[in-house]
């Protein structure tokens, strides 16, 4: 299976803007429930702000981050992306590589949607280990 089959059965994925305030991502982080947004122009990817980039910024600057455009804190160079084109299988070794767990998928240069790496759980035994990792999806 192709990653863009996967995204064309997936739910929408927030993005953001490069003047997005911390507070405001961390939000939308909150509310939709994402450990990462997308930071785009138009449908250009510039960045990614991950729940990681926020902590680790907070720590260093405190209360002070809150207004700060996410462009101060995200990730914008050596990005790891995917292509729509690539299969599942593909998606999931670059992941485990590149020891990611959010994976932008592109489509040439169009930013089209994210893959993200969980763990599906027992259902039966909630506190035993994870039984195996999952593949994600969401699109814009």
């Amino acid at each position: 299976m192709l990653v863009r089959e996967i995204l064309d059965e997936t739910e929408t994925f927030p993005t953001i803007v490069t003047d997005t305030t911390v507070k405001e991502a961390a939000l939308i982080m909150r509310t939709d429930d994402v450990r990462a947004i997308p930071v785009v122009e138009g449908d250009r990817l510039v960045g990614i702000v991950t729940d990681w980039d926020i902590v680790d910024s907070f720590a260093a600057e405190g209360d002070e981050l809150a207004t700060r455009p996410v462009s101060a804190i995200m990730t914008s160079t050596g990005l790891i992306t995917i292509d729509a084109s690539a299969s599942a299988a593909e998606a999931t070794a670059q992941l485990r590589r590149d020891r990611v767990h959010h994976l932008p998928v592109l489509d040439g240069e169009r930013y089209v949607g994210m893959l993200c790496l969980g763990l599906e759980w027992s259902e039966d035994e909630m506190l035993a280990p994870p039984v195996r990792p999952v593949l994600t999806a969401r699109r814009p």
